[in-house]
């Protein structure tokens, strides 16, 4: 089931699986994905006694794009609040993946009394450099114009960071598309607003956001390189460890886009639920 959400930043597009009435997991996607890279975990974890529910972060998929300087970690933070409290939510479990992750650490850092149990998907904080090449070139395909899906699809499977590629790569990317009055299809994620998440400062220590992780939580790493490194390095998991030994950390075999479409990924969340 699809909806929008009128928050105080503005209109955001969700979809929810499983009943509801029943305890929610929130899903946050990465920095130019949308609400559907969670299709294939939500299938597996939704039911009667869970509801998974996930959303367009604004100026991505069929959300709002809002004006210059209203993204950021913070203000994305604040829209996780608030779309709990618009399912009429006091505590959600949180899932976030890559930009997402990040984004689920502040709110649980900030408002960890709203945050049953908090899972990590390929992010912690610091990141290799090389590996945020592939995602920061995934933005060039925010700027086609393309006669079919099927053009788009193929354009976005020849960059290679996706194999093997599956009918979810076909759902999430078509997701992010709308035809034009002129008969082209074009993507409605927002270049600017992914960049602008992506060049925001970032904290150069995120030990304060570790410590505070009180709640069961787990980290999931994807060991596969892209670009000859991973996302998260073993520096990194031995810094949030040393910080914060409470936190499970999950290796999965990986690469920083395939991880949202692993079995491990799915089992790590749903054994970090119970």
């Amino acid at each position: 089931m699809e909806f929008d959400l009128q928050l105080p930043s503005g209109r955001v597009r969700a979809r929810s699986w499983g009943a509801e009435d029943a305890p929610i997991l929130l899903c946050v996607h990465g920095i130019s994905a949308n609400l559907t890279a969670f299709t294939y975990l939500a299938e597996r974890l939704a039911g009667q006694d869970r509801r998974v529910v996930a959303f367009d972060l604004r100026g991505r998929g069929r959300s709002e794009i809002t004006p210059p300087g209203t993204y950021g970690l913070e203000r994305h933070a604040a829209d996780v609040l608030a779309v709990t409290g618009a399912l009429g939510a006091d505590t959600v479990d949180l899932a976030g993946w890559s930009l997402g992750a990040l984004i689920a650490m502040r709110v649980a850092r900030d408002h960890g009394a709203r945050v049953r149990t908090l899972s990590l998907i390929d992010h912690i904080g610091p990141a290799q450099r090389a590996a945020l090449g592939p995602v920061r070139e995934g933005f060039a395909r925010l700027d086609a114009a393309v006669a079919t899906p099927a053009a788009y699809l193929d354009s976005v499977r020849a960059a290679g960071v996706v194999d093997p590629w599956t009918p979810f790569w076909d759902e999430h990317h078509t997701y992010e598309l709308a035809q034009q009055p002129d008969g082209m299809w074009r993507p409605t994620t927002s270049r600017a607003a992914s960049e602008e998440d992506l060049f925001q400062r970032w904290p150069t220590d995120w030990a304060d956001h570790w410590t505070a992780l009180t709640m069961p939580t787990v980290a999931i790493r994807a060991t596969r390189p892209i670009n000859g490194a991973a996302l998260i390095s073993d520096e990194a998991v031995a810094a949030m460890r040393s910080a914060n030994p409470a936190i499970r950390v999950v290796d999965v075999d990986s690469n920083h886009f395939t991880c949202i479409v692993d079995p491990a990924t799915v089992d790590a969340v749903e054994q970090n639920l119970r």
